[in-house]
């Protein structure tokens, strides 16, 4: 082969040529039927809307098709204790509750006097006035509002007015000398049950009597007779009431557990009121005492096991603890009664901030009855 002859180029096989010209065919067929169809994207010059392949809405999100995911459940209402308190309630649009209303309960007319949030009165009603009656109040149809109710001693009857639907009803439980009023629940389903606790004097004990909301009754023994104080709050968190004593001879907290049938005790220290309740927001009831004469408070918190003391109040205050800045932990909070023209003072330490807040509410002789009324 000469090395002076240049190289020729290779031919392309005419059988190829066919199977060209087919698929140049069949693409302008298929374009023809994507024009006819308006099955390009394209967007529309007058509303600006986007369409995609095959008509699809291009502005539309995209969506998994292997697996539909369905939309967030909306809840129905689900109530948070402190203890036996209620400190809150989140609706069907997960919008949490007020927190709890500043609220005084006036004996000599029966008038339930609840300050509005711009600080005026508003007044549900004249409910009891009785000489012997005791202001109960309470969640005692489960629809997340305290309803009024007082107990009358003179016979043992808890006359209730339901502020949904301004209905009323009374039930006789108690009744004898000296019998203890406890509004709790102690079964767990959201609503307050009828309590009493009786001294018995024949065994030293001190018998309770529980009515509960869905008729059933229960009856058991916790206590001493000889100086014990009685009290009920969730200690264990199992949303029930668990029925307790503060023992004034050892300053110290004995609870039953209604989770496992087992029992807590707390040293906690010296006072006059007995005030479980939530402080450090875990769920439980925590073991507390208030000392009316130097304004301490002994908290035992059930989130480390550990005692606390706290100064808040002044000889001659009322403790009025709840949750009222709505974080889910009691506040401590104290009432100085009215002395005419004086009204009663509020005086509330914020668990969620450390401030402070004062409030003018109550008339001589009024028991302040804090609870969740505006629903």
């Amino acid at each position: 082969m000469s090395l002076d002859k240049s190289p020729t180029r290779a031919r392309a096989p005419r059988r190829l040529l066919p199977g060209i010209g087919v698929f140049a065919g069949l693409l302008l067929v298929a374009v023809g039927v994507f024009a006819a169809n308006d099955w390009f994207p394209k967007t529309d010059p007058m509303s600006g809307k986007r369409v995609g392949w095959f008509g699809r809405n291009a502005d539309a999100p995209v969506r998994n098709s292997s697996t539909q995911t369905s939309a967030t459940p909306q809840l129905s209402k689900e109530y948070i204790y402190a203890g036996s308190r209620l400190l809150a309630v989140e609706d069907a649009n997960a919008t949490a509750a007020p927190p709890a209303d500043i609220a005084v309960w006036r004996p000599s007319n029966g008038l339930w006097c609840i300050m509005d949030s711009n600080g005026s009165s508003h007044t549900f009603a004249s409910w009891g006035g009785h000489a012997t009656d005791k202001a109960m109040p309470g969640d005692y149809d489960g629809d997340g509002k305290t309803d009024l109710v007082v107990y009358r001693s003179d016979g043992g009857y808890w006359w209730i007015y339901y502020t949904s639907t301004g209905t009323v009803d009374s039930i006789q439980w108690g009744g004898t000398s000296g019998d203890i009023p406890i509004a709790a629940d102690f079964d767990g389903d959201g609503k307050a049950d009828l309590g009493i606790a009786r001294k018995d004097n024949a065994n030293g004990e001190m018998d309770w009597f529980v009515y509960l909301s869905n008729g059933g009754t229960l009856t058991f023994s916790w206590g001493s007779n000889l100086g014990d104080k009685v009290a009920a709050a969730d200690f264990d968190g199992d949303g029930r009431a668990d029925p307790a004593v503060y023992r004034t001879s050892t300053d110290a907290y004995h609870w039953y557990r209604s989770s496992d049938s087992g029992y807590g005790t707390a040293v906690v220290g010296d006072g006059e009121e007995i005030v479980p309740s939530d402080y450090d927001g875990d769920g439980k009831a925590d073991a507390a005492v208030f000392n009316d004469s130097t304004g301490y408070w002994y908290i035992f918190q059930s989130s480390t096991n550990s005692l606390v003391s706290v100064q808040w109040g002044t000889s001659g205050d009322e403790p009025v603890h709840n949750d009222y800045d709505g974080d889910g932990k009691t506040d401590l909070a104290v009432y100085t009664p009215a002395a005419d023209p004086a009204p009663g003072v509020w005086k509330i330490k914020r668990s969620s901030n450390g401030t402070t807040r004062t409030e003018y509410w109550g008339a001589p002789s009024d028991i302040p009855v804090p609870a969740f009324y505006r629903r």
